[in-house]
């Protein structure tokens, strides 16, 4: 049967939270847009699952709420009527533009009048049902990788936290470790890009470390139509990081085969020929290095860590070849990561994609 043109608010019923700090600790979760809070001894609702939408700051991530629930009164809980299937709701919910509904100049803000008013395409129960159980399944699904990349990365972490301490060693390797100085192992290798070259401009993020600029921003960022005189040209294998940025992990490794530029507001240095590049890069990912951060870096409101303070850290290192190993081990560990990251990614696209062409 055809798909019937209704308003949202003929579907659920949006009820607001509500505040919960007169209510006793207890075993029914309390919700925000954030997600879970905490637990009191009273609920909103007992027995009916909902939809959560924020009404005041973050508007456009709904989730399903379980009952029993209790919700606060920046999160509105929308119960879907009888006939109306919960998971092709939430289908609905998810396909919303909301920020395109914000009604506020400051705080992004929904109201109960402008979920109700929204025209959305329905069919019958039937294949409401059908169709919010392919979708449960692709959440499950992504929610089952997603669990997965999570204890990887834990175990990275334990990982790197082992293997810096010495605590965990290759079969074959017992001789100690060098304590060496930073300054002794890398040297500053930043050029200006003083003929105006026009290499491609690249900028450090948290995540993916080096990227083009072209990726990052929609207009190619700030640099380029900019002259270019005065920013550094960074060869392979090189590192970079931002001052500024570099406590929450803006540092990059120039891993391409041809030169780029970076603002001159970057730190860019090598290594000598006795430093394996990859285990350095897997110890400036580690708890020693933001130690090191923390205890060098200075600043008042904006705290920096230039190249000098680098220089003033130490680190330990094995031979040479046990470096190797244990860079090439981390770095096969990461492209277990990267391959479950991809699976997510997939799993998403299929999803927007399914979600797109429904109501179409």
């Amino acid at each position: 049967m055809a798909w019937e043109q209704r308003k949202l608010g003929e579907l659920v019923d949006v009820c607001s939270g509500r505040d919960y700090k007169h209510l006793s600790e207890g075993d029914i979760p309390v919700y925000g847009t954030g997600g879970y809070m905490l637990s009191v001894s009273e609920a909103l609702s007992y027995d009916k699952d909902a939809i959560g939408i924020g009404r005041k700051g973050t508007i456009d991530k709904p989730y399903i709420l379980n009952a029993p629930f209790w919700t606060v009164d920046t999160l509105f809980y929308a119960i879907p009527k009888e006939k109306v299937d919960l998971n092709f709701a939430f289908d609905i919910f998810q396909n919303i533009n909301w920020k395109k509904k914000d009604e506020s100049t400051g705080v992004p803000s929904l109201s109960r009048t402008a979920i109700n008013e929204i025209h959305i395409l329905v069919p019958q129960y039937d294949e409401q049902q059908v169709l919010g159980q392919l979708f449960y399944g692709i959440d499950r699904l992504i929610a089952l990788h997603q669990r997965k990349l999570d204890k990887m990365k834990e175990l990275k972490k334990a990982f790197l936290n082992l293997i810096f301490s010495q605590k965990l060693r290759f079969r074959g390797f017992t001789e100690s470790w060098e304590l060496r100085k930073l300054k002794d192992i890398t040297y500053p290798a930043g050029e200006k890009n003083r003929e105006n070259l026009p290499l491609d401009s690249y900028s450090i993020t948290n995540e993916h470390g080096f990227i083009p600029q072209d990726e990052r921003f929609e207009n190619g960022g700030t640099m380029r139509e900019t002259d270019k005189k005065m920013y550094y040209i960074v060869s392979p294998h090189s590192f970079a990081y931002n001052p500024a940025r570099i406590n929450i992990g803006s540092i990059g490794y120039q891993n391409t085969d041809k030169n780029v530029i970076v603002s001159s507001l970057y730190e860019v240095f090598k290594t000598s020929d006795d430093v394996d590049d990859r285990l350095l890069w897997y110890w400036f990912k580690s708890s020693y290095f933001q130690k090191l951060i923390e205890q060098f870096q200075e600043g008042g409101v904006r705290l920096y860590f230039y190249y000098d303070k680098l220089c003033m850290g130490t680190l330990s290192l094995p031979s040479f070849e046990e470096q190797h190993k244990i860079g090439k081990y981390l770095d096969t560990y990461d492209n277990l990561i990267t391959l479950r990251q991809e699976k997510i990614n997939q799993l998403t696209k299929l999803k927007t994609t399914f979600l797109k062409n429904m109501f179409l």
